[in-house]
C-alpha cells in the first residue's frame, strides 16, 4: 500500500514537473514570418547598391517612385496576413519550456524575430503620408497585428521578447518617428 502511494505521488510530481520544449515548432513559425517579411519589405523599401551587389538590382516602389496607396497597401496587407497567421500558429503551439543549449535555443528564435522587427521598422521608415496618403492608416492596421504576434511569441516562448527588445534599441527609433506603432512599441517594452 505504501509502495503504491509513493508510485502515485511520484507520477503526480513527474506530471507537474514535465517540461515541453516546443522551440522547433516556434522557430518554424518565426522563420516563415521572416521569409514573408523579407519578400514584402524589399518590394517597398529603397535598396542602395553596395559593394558586391549585382549590377542589376530589383527596382523597388520607393526607388522608382511608384509607392502609392495601392502598391504599398498590397504589401502591407500581405504583412498583416503574415503576422496574423504567425499569431494563430503560435497560439496553437504549446508553451515552450525553452532551452539555452538545445537548438533552436531561445536566443536563436529571438534573433530571427528581431530580424523580422528590424526589417519592418527600417523598411517602412522611408514612407510618409506625403508619398502614400493613407500610410498612417495602413500602419494603424499593421500595428495591432505586429503587436499581437510579439505578445503571442512572448507567451508561447516566455521571455523571448527580452532579447528582441535589446536588439531593437536602435531600430525602434523608426517606429517612434512614424508615430503609429503604440501597440508594437508597448509589446516590445518601449
Amino acid at each position: 500500500m505504501l509502495f503504491r502511494s509513493l508510485v502515485a505521488f511520484a507520477a503526480i510530481v513527474g506530471a507537474f514537473g514535465q517540461t515541453t520544449n516546443t522551440n522547433a515548432a516556434i522557430s518554424d513559425i518565426v522563420s516563415n514570418l521572416d521569409v514573408a517579411v523579407h519578400h514584402a519589405i524589399p518590394t517597398i523599401s529603397f535598396r542602395r547598391k553596395t559593394h558586391g551587389d549585382p549590377p542589376l538590382l530589383k527596382v523597388t516602389l520607393q526607388a522608382n517612385h511608384t509607392a502609392t496607396d495601392g502598391t504599398v497597401g498590397t504589401q502591407v496587407n500581405n504583412l498583416i496576413a503574415s503576422f496574423n497567421s504567425a499569431t494563430a500558429a503560435l497560439a496553437g503551439t504549446a508553451v515552450s519550456s525553452g532551452s539555452t543549449t538545445d537548438r533552436p535555443t531561445n536566443d536563436d528564435v529571438s534573433i530571427v524575430f528581431s530580424d523580422v522587427m528590424q526589417q519592418v521598422a527600417s523598411g517602412l521608415s522611408g514612407l510618409t503620408d506625403t508619398v502614400v496618403p493613407t500610410f498612417t492608416a495602413m500602419i494603424s492596421r499593421l500595428d495591432p497585428a505586429v503587436a499581437a504576434t510579439t505578445n503571442q511569441l512572448n507567451t508561447t516562448l516566455p521571455g523571448a521578447v527580452i532579447l528582441v527588445h535589446r536588439m531593437m534599441l536602435d531600430a525602434q527609433q523608426f517606429l517612434v518617428r512614424e508615430g503609429a506603432w503604440p501597440q508594437t512599441l508597448a509589446a516590445l517594452g518601449f
